[in-house]
């Protein structure tokens, strides 16, 4: 695997003597190389560091070696295993002041919160990330800048958005961690998309923003392909499928959602597959078809927990009852999504209000005054 971000850190490793040093330069090499789907090397790295230390691991090193193995749970779809080493990792990173870890542990916790809708504890996070972070610290600046960028882009802001994706682009190419930056291509993509299918669904207008995702989420690909970045693979795979739903081509979006794994996609995930798929099916002209997968993801929601994930789901599902005639099932599942819809905008408007709150003023300056 080339990377520039893994030569520097092999180099670090073998040029010092000092046991931190070489323990931290390890175990973010097991980070990157888990953000690339290599578990096996991930892995074998976290190994090293555990054997060359034992249970006599000191203080700053326990708290890389936790946050490593965090990341590796996280890319391998382990969210509570996850969510358990990187707290550890976190709450050590606390006790020790002057602990090199502490800006990137928060910067995960940040990340972990906001994929589990904990906004409050989102923003704490993010603050104490960005407000200790130093100028050279550009793993933890990166992460907590696509947090940001992702959190403002979800509250319809993209140009508030903008900046901070920049900061993390800037950030992860200035080490060349590309798995980062991999990760800020695919969420400006793939947040785009998500808002543009609740326009598609709620009647509004969206030829324009589905060529620019079509350009966003094809850069996204050939990032990818041309880094050979094997991440989260059923994400890129759902995105590919939405961009070709939404362009209303139906038949490369079915081949390509037919072609997920399901059982590799989490839980709260699997209704948005399945209603993309049936919609597929019923614009294909296989309506009985598309109307057995529909009838069944009502029952499947109960993982669900993001309301424009609720919304775009019942309205697509009322799109599906009318195109099968089934008008009860349609007005029902319409009156959701309405609700749903609802809940959303306010949470929208609740999250920018958290959002802006946030202190991001530390030594290595915000975007806007560094003029990113």
């Amino acid at each position: 695997m080339d990377s520039r971000l893994l030569n520097n850190l092999n180099a670090q490793a073998g040029n010092t003597r000092d046991p931190v040093v070489w323990a931290k330069a390890v175990c973010r090499a097991a980070s990157h190389y888990a953000g690339h789907g290599k578990t096996g090397e991930a892995l074998t790295a976290i190994g090293v560091v555990r054997g060359q230390f034992g249970k006599n691991l000191h203080f700053e090193i326990a708290s890389w070696l936790m946050l490593a193995e965090g990341v590796l749970h996280y890319f391998k779809a382990e969210i509570p295993e996850a969510y358990d080493r990187i707290r550890r990792a976190y709450g050590l990173a606390i006790a020790l002041q002057n602990n090199s870890a502490f800006p990137s542990c928060a910067a995960w916790m940040a990340h972990l919160e906001f994929n589990s809708c904990r906004y409050e504890e989102m923003a704490k996070h993010l603050e104490e990330a960005l407000t200790t972070a130093k100028r050279s610290d550009h793993q933890a600046i990166a992460r907590a800048s696509l947090v940001l960028a992702t959190a403002y882009h979800i509250s319809d802001q993209f140009e508030l958005s903008r900046p901070w994706y920049e900061s993390a682009r800037l950030n992860a190419a200035a080490e060349g961690d590309d798995a980062t930056v991999s990760a800020t291509l695919h969420n400006m993509a793939s947040i785009r998309a998500s808002n543009i299918r609740l326009d598609d669904t709620f009647g509004g207008d969206i030829e324009r923003e589905t060529r620019r995702v079509a350009l966003e989420a094809t850069s996204s690909y050939v990032y990818d392909y041309a880094i050979g970045h094997k991440g989260l693979d059923f994400l890129t795979q759902m995105l590919s499928g939405l961009v070709s739903t939404l362009d209303k081509r139906y038949s490369e979006a079915l081949g390509k959602i037919e072609s997920i794994k399901i059982e590799n996609v989490p839980e709260r995930l699997r209704p948005l597959v399945l209603v993309d798929l049936a919609w597929c099916q019923v614009n294909l002209g296989q309506r009985e078809t598309g109307w057995r997968v529909a009838i069944e993801i009502p029952t499947l929601l109960h993982s669900v927990k993001e309301d424009d994930d609720l919304a775009y789901i019942h309205s697509r599902l009322a799109q599906i009852g009318q195109a099968c005639d089934e008008s009860r099932f349609a007005e029902s599942e319409s009156k959701l999504a309405v609700e749903a819809l609802s809940r959303h905008r306010q949470f929208q408007a609740t999250l920018l209000s958290k959002l802006q709150a946030i202190n991001t003023a530390g030594e290595w300056k915000s975007p806007a005054k560094a003029g990113l």
